[in-house]
Order: C-alpha cells, then structure tokens, then sequence
C-alpha cells in the first residue's frame, strides 16, 4: 500500500461525502447519493486494507502508531459503510421521501417532528406520534432490520467475536467501563429526576411524568415561554456577535460558509459539514425560534469553529479522523453558554428571575439527555453483543422508559441507534466538556465568553484538529483522568442552583 497516496484519496473522499450531506440535508438536493461517492473510492475500503492498517498499528511507534490506528478505524468504517450503502441510501431518500397528515395537510415526515413538538394538545400530539411511529415500523424497519443483521455479521467477518467488540478497538476504549460511569450517573440522580422531572410536567401540562409519554417530553423541551428571548430573526445575528466577543469574526472568515435559508426539505436541525479542512465548513441553519434553536446554532457553531480553526499543516489523519469525543465537546462547549447566568444575562437580556428559571429548566432537559444516553448505550451494548436484532424492540422500550420514567415506544427501537456506537462519543464529550469548562472558569472566569484570551485558548487547542483524545488533553491541563464526577456534579447543580 502507497499510504500517503491512501491519504491524499481518503482526502478527497471524505469531502465529497461531507459535500453530498450538505446538498441533501441542506434541501438543495432530493436524494442522497453516497454509493456512487463510495464506488469511485471503492479501493480505499478493502478487507486487505483494512488488515494491513491493523498489523501496522502493531508494528509503529508514537505518532506513526496513533495515524496508523486512526487509519484502521476509517478503513473499517468504510468498509462497513460500503458494502451496505445502497441501503442505507435508501433509507435516507425514503426518510426525505416520506409525508404524514396532519389536519388534512401532508407534511414532510422530518418536517412532522416540529409540528408534533409545538402541538400544545395532547391527543393530537399522540396521533402525530402514532403516524410518525408507523412510518417508522411499516417504512424504515425492514431495511434496519437487513443492515444492522448485516453489519453484525460483517464484524465477525472481520475476526471479532461480535460489533461491540469490533467498535471497541476501533474507537480505543472500553465501552463497558463507561457504561458502569453512566450506572453511576444514573443512580446518584435518580431522586432529583424524578422529583424535578415530574414537577416540571405538572407544571407546563398538568400530568405527572408517571404515564407521560417521550412525545410529551419533545413539548416541554420547546419551551415556548421563553420564545420572546429566543427570536428567529436573532439567532445569527448573537452567535455572530458572541464569536466577535471571543475574537473570532465570521464575517471574514471566509473559510465558513453560513446556509440559513428556508427550504422545505432542509434539516430542521443545525448541522455542520466539514467538507475540507480547515479550508471549506458549511454550517447550516433553519432558524425557526425557540431556545433548542439556540442551543443546536452555538453547538454546530462549535463544531464549525473548531473545523475552521484546524492548523493548515497538520497531518490527515489529526484533521480529519481521530476520536469524536472531541469535536463533540468543543461544540458542547459553545452550546452549554446557554446554561450559564452571566451569558443568558449579558448576551441574551434575560433578568436575574428569568435566568434562574432558565437555567433550572435547562438543568432538568440536560439531565433528561445525560440519562437518555446512559439508556441508549446500556440498550445498544445489548443489541450489538449477538448477531439477531430480533425480539429488542421491548427491551429498547424498557431500559429507555426506565432510565427516563416516560412511556418510550418498541417502534424505534433500530432508528433510535447512532452508527458505530457514536453515543459514546456523545458521553464522553459531555464529561470532557464538564473538565474542560472547570478549566476555563478557573483561569478566565464566569464571564470568558467575552474573553477575547479564552478564544485565544479555544483557537489554540482547535487548531490541534483531533490529534489528541480527551484524556490526553486534560493531562495537559492538569487533570488526572476524564471523570464522571464533574459531569455528575454539573448536572446536580444546574436543578439546585435555580435562586
């Protein structure tokens, strides 16, 4: 193998698979066409490939045995992705494709998921739910069902006893020690969820969280009350602004490329694509209202910025691939302003009351999602640890209803799961983010997001792209270890600290 010539391929690529998401999800293309992408770069993605870059990791040192693992866990992805990418096409184009009536109107199946969360009845919610959940089960099932069987086989084609073990070499650490971190997560908030949780149902609808269903949760998460200090029309305009204050000026940053035009098969979603790093990052938005649309523009902003920022002169390898767990906490890191009193206060003009009541009502969705994931990745350790996807839908229902008390329907039980285990990437960025941020307010305060010197700061550990893992950074900074304890401390004190 010609490995410089592999990377200058695996370049080009992944931008044009990033490009082809951005014109798709984005609304500027229907169908999403990745087979033909992966079809021209079939020889990047072999068995041989993928053994090779293997025993290499085995026989390097240093920073050659950190590209050379970085390059296994591409190739292995990709020849996973390839072989079942028409299917996986196919399930995008018939998600995009799909429509749902409602009020005698047919919307668009992605689209139906911000009318069910702004449907202040709850039997019209629960009609919207039960045809989205039908969709699901008569539509996407089936073709879930062929490829999650067929990725498990494929893993032991590959020489590992099931995906999760497959997964757990690729991504470099164990998937079941952070499952026993979430255990703990879960035990020590189990008391202030579900009093917390189940007075913030009474409150916006009168029921309590026993008998309350997830749909109901995606209303209460709207959070309309507090839409008058979430304007639409200032959504960019403040994450601009907030980005100037941290010495970065999108304006002139031409290397970021801002879509926030509405389109009717555009993402409701803010999202980022990296086409061509640092030189090329789309970062998307269809600014609709409401705090989650803050919370997603700050989060993609930070994945945009960090992509952004990236030195130039780094290897492939470091800007492009590498653990997730840090990409997803820098964008944690921009999204979690919004927690914060000082920033809600200076940034958004909220008063101390609102702020306070802000911040507690943030403090209880964090928790929702902090033990949503604890679920999820219990859930998909036991889903992915046998070939046979059969008979999980229940199990999937009762972790997730368990962990969250609200009724979670068997129908999702194969859409609700993120491609090779990408949920512990989420977990681990949450508590990456929790040290991470410690660091910052420790060195510039509770006011930094207006420190052009803790942009400085970001700007530098951004431009490492994704060289180092999470613990490696915080070894840096002084930290020990990455550590359930402040992620833990965080979540309890944002509900405690609502005066």
């Amino acid at each position: 193998m010609d490995i410089n010539l592999y990377r200058k391929d695996a370049e080009d690529f992944l931008g044009k698979v990033d490009k082809e998401y951005y014109l798709h999800y984005s609304g500027r293309k229907t169908e999403l066409n990745l087979d033909e992408i992966y079809k021209q770069y079939d020889h990047l993605f072999s068995f041989e490939n993928s053994q090779y870059l293997k025993n290499l990791i085995d026989s390097t040192e240093g920073d050659n045995k950190k590209k050379a693992g970085f390059l296994f866990q591409f190739c292995t992805e990709g020849y996973l992705s390839k072989k079942y990418q028409k299917i996986s096409d196919k399930i995008a184009n018939d998600e995009a494709m799909a429509k749902i009536n409602i009020d005698d109107q047919d919307y668009a199946f992605r689209y139906s998921g911000i009318i069910l969360s702004n449907e202040p009845d709850k039997n019209k919610r629960e009609s919207i739910d039960s045809k989205r959940r039908k969709i699901i089960a008569d539509v996407f099932n089936p073709d879930f069902k062929i490829y999650w069987q067929s990725l498990h086989k494929e893993a032991k084609g590959l020489g590992f006893d099931n995906y999760v073990s497959l997964f757990m070499q690729l991504k470099g650490y164990d998937f079941y020690s952070l499952d026993k971190s979430m255990d703990k997560l879960v035990l020590e908030t189990n008391d202030i969820y579900e009093e917390h949780m189940d007075r913030l149902f009474n409150k916006k609808m009168g029921i309590g969280i026993h008998g309350s269903k997830a749909c109901d949760f995606a209303f209460i998460k709207r959070a309309k009350e507090f839409d008058v200090f979430f304007k639409k029309e200032n959504l960019v305009s403040i994450f601009k602004e907030n980005m100037r204050l941290l010495g970065v000026d999108l304006d002139s940053q031409q290397n970021v490329i801002m879509d926030v035009e509405e389109r009717e098969n555009k993402s409701p979603r803010a999202f980022c694509c990296p086409a061509k790093v640092p030189s090329e990052i789309y970062l998307v938005v269809m600014p609709s209202g409401g705090q989650d649309d803050y919370g997603a523009m700050f989060h993609e902003g930070g994945h945009a910025e960090h992509f952004a920022n990236v030195s130039s002169k780094l290897d492939f390898e470091y800007r492009y691939l590498g653990d997730n767990s840090i990409t997803e906490g820098f964008a944690f890191c921009l999204e979690n302003l919004t927690y914060e009193k000082a920033w809600l206060s200076s940034i958004i003009g909220m008063d101390e009351n609102a702020a306070g009541e802000y911040v507690y009502f943030l403090g209880l969705i964090n928790l929702f999602f902090l033990r949503r994931y604890a679920g999820k990745l219990k859930y998909e350790l036991n889903l992915h640890k046998e070939a046979g996807v059969n008979n999980k839908d229940s199990l999937y229902s009762e972790i997730l209803t368990k962990n969250l008390i609200m009724k979670y329907y068997p129908e999702n039980y194969l859409k609700d799961v993120d491609e090779g285990f990408y949920c512990t990437s989420y977990i681990r960025a949450w508590m990456f983010e929790a040290q991470l941020k410690d660091y910052i307010f420790n060195k510039f305060g509770t006011e930094w997001f207006k420190s052009k010197k803790a942009g400085d700061f970001l700007k530098e550990i951004w431009g490492y792209g994704q060289k180092y893992s999470p613990e490696e950074i915080l070894d840096f900074l002084g930290y020990k270890s990455l550590d359930i304890n402040y992620l833990i401390s965080n979540a309890v004190n944002l509900i405690k600290r609502k005066k």
